[in-house]
């Protein structure tokens, strides 16, 4: 794996009703920045008035990683795109059938002639890192992928970016896509997936084991319709399962956050790698595994992501958690009155239909 790639300010601010001023956009990249993401994709030039002053003032930040552009392969979108000098051009096209007619109302041999002809065009204009994104490549025949992509690659291009833009892939069909294609393409390989069934995270990590270079991410998943793959949960599993070592857990809850309030769209309390209340714990015969080792029932420890290990009591409990807990508040209880204290720490959380607080605890304890 070469990199990480950042589409929040592109396609997660495609998001319905969420929207970023320059001044936030700024913030998240420099943000960004501190979790080490590799590649950061600011936008879209055509039209947008902003991506000039967002690219000088983003390049001036400490640390900036290879800033990106997105543009359709036409001619007018990549010469306006490529005034602005990004670090990376990423063109799009679509390749499936149902996209290139009933999209564009053209046919495969645009297609691959636009392909030839606006690569031709960026590396006359430019020198810069070019990508050619696939839309729609998850439904398109895949001998055409191939021709399109083995002719991109003869063209000169620097990536292809495999894009599943409806979110149909599962991990196995495209572990088979991208080694299919790693086998036939010298090139880098970059993907781009949606969270339609819930598989865009799972088909990163996926495409990456078959041999993808480059995954694209938002934060927190924004994106169209269901979103797109998660960083926090691609980092955060690359980190911690395939020791990848380069980039900062600690920095994600900070993001995390930060984008959730400038987006308006809240964080689950139970967020995967970043949800304040995933190592909270209220089972019993969980909190006494984690009594006695925490890697019985946790992945890793809940500090590498800035959060805390977190036991609840009530009627989920058993006679170690409550005594554990019971010992942290400064109670030790006899054996023979365990029983009913946890008789009634039970009733009482059932009556509540929640888990007690501490001063609760603290009263049915010393009532006894």
């Amino acid at each position: 794996m070469k990199g990480i790639v950042d589409s929040t300010l592109r396609e997660g601010e495609q998001t319905a009703n969420v929207y970023f001023d320059l001044t936030e956009k700024l913030r998240i990249i420099d943000l960004l920045i501190k979790v080490g993401v590799d590649e950061i994709e600011l936008g879209i030039a055509a039209q947008n008035s902003e991506i000039d002053k967002l690219i000088k003032e983003a390049g001036k930040l400490a640390g900036c990683p290879k800033l990106a552009l997105w543009c359709r392969c036409l001619p007018k979108d990549i010469e306006e795109s490529l005034k602005l000098c990004p670090d990376i051009l990423a063109i799009s096209i679509p390749v499936s059938d149902i996209h290139i007619k009933q999209k564009l109302d053209k046919d495969r041999k645009w297609a691959l002639a636009r392909v030839c002809e606006g690569i031709r065009q960026a590396k006359n204009l430019s020198s810069c890192y070019l990508s050619l994104g696939l839309e729609d490549a998850s439904r398109a025949d895949m001998d055409f992928v191939e021709e399109v992509c083995l002719l991109a690659e003869k063209e000169g291009i620097n990536r292809i970016r495999f894009a599943d833009t409806v979110g149909i892939m599962d991990p196995i069909l495209m572990f088979e896509t991208i080694m299919r294609l790693r086998n036939r393409l010298g090139i880098d390989i970059g993907v781009h997936t949606h969270n339609d069934f819930g598989m865009a995270t799972a088909n990163v990590i996926s495409a990456l084991a078959a041999g993808a270079d480059f995954a694209d991410v938002t934060v927190n998943g924004l994106g169209e319709r269901a979103g797109n793959a998660v960083l926090e949960e691609v980092v955060g599993f690359l980190e911690k399962r395939k020791g990848t070592d380069k980039y900062n857990l600690k920095r994600l809850r900070p993001l995390s956050e930060y984008v959730a309030k400038v987006s308006g769209i809240s964080l689950s309390p139970r967020k995967p790698v970043v949800g304040k209340d995933i190592f909270t714990c209220e089972s019993g015969i969980h909190i006494d595994g984690l009594v006695k080792n925490p890697s019985n029932y946790e992945p890793y420890d809940p500090s590498e992501v800035c959060l805390e290990r977190k036991f609840l009591i009530g009627k989920k409990a058993g006679e170690n958690a409550l005594r554990h807990k019971l010992q942290s508040l400064g109670i030790k209880t006899e054996d023979y009155q365990m029983e009913r204290v946890l008789r009634r720490v039970k009733k009482e959380s059932t009556t509540l239909m929640t888990s007690l607080a501490d001063d609760k605890l603290l009263q049915i304890a010393l009532e006894g």
